[in-house]
């Protein structure tokens, strides 16, 4: 089946938000841009207006929550990052796994704040509590969503293939809701997550982890 991507950008001007920001990226050498898709035609303006602060700046581009390639590739000319979206997810990740600061410009609300180190250990804290919970697992459900972007069959066979090298038992699970009542009566020790990581998020009767946090616990 063929199909359209039509492009569905904002139209709501960060441009509020980016004034209530200049305060907390002045102390700053450097700036990453970031932003999701619905802000990504809006970077350019954004830099321009920066730059006019003389404050400098370096476009990263779209991020996702599954992927933050986009922040990598430019960490070493940052000190900081501005995510321009609504929502703290794709932020958190960026702070989480780069370690650098995050101010986060809302364009819907025209408010600017940063992400905290409580947000950051509360985040770290929920991803010990799964590992801990899962450390024990033997059988392992591995979950696949067949929704356009998250559709990772390879990935959920290598995990899979991972698992049982380790002397455990993994059974993939496919589906386009991957939510806690649609798996729930299946009996499996843990989860493995091979989709949006928000899926972790949830509140699933068993502990989901993702794949990188799965290697700690089978000793890889």
């Amino acid at each position: 089946m063929k199909k359209i991507f039509i492009p569905a950008y904002s139209t709501k001007s960060p441009d509020k938000a980016i004034k209530k920001s200049l305060r907390l990226i002045c102390d700053y050498r450097s700036i990453g841009l970031l932003t999701t898709a619905q802000h990504i035609n809006q970077l350019d303006r954004v830099k321009k207006k920066l730059e006019k602060k003389a404050i400098k700046t370096k476009i990263g581009g779209q991020i996702l929550g599954c992927d933050i390639t986009a922040a990598k590739k430019i960490i070493n000319d940052v000190d900081a990052y501005l995510y321009i979206g609504s929502g703290r997810f794709h932020a958190l990740s960026v702070a989480y796994i780069t370690r650098k600061p995050v101010i986060v410009a809302n364009p819907l609300s025209d408010f600017a704040d940063q992400i905290s180190s409580e947000e950051i250990m509360e985040l770290n804290k929920a991803r010990k509590a799964r590992i801990v919970l899962a450390y024990e697992a033997n059988i392992i459900g591995v979950l696949v969503s067949t929704k356009e972007g998250q559709y990772n069959l390879d990935e959920a066979l290598n995990v899979k293939e991972k698992i049982e090298a380790a002397g455990r038992r993994a059974l993939i699970f496919t589906g386009s809701e991957l939510t806690p009542d649609n798996v729930l009566p299946f009996e499996v020790d843990a989860w493995v997550n091979t989709a949006c990581p928000r899926i972790v998020e949830d509140y699933f009767n068993k502990p989901v982890l993702n794949e990188g946090e799965l290697d700690i616990i089978l000793g890889s």
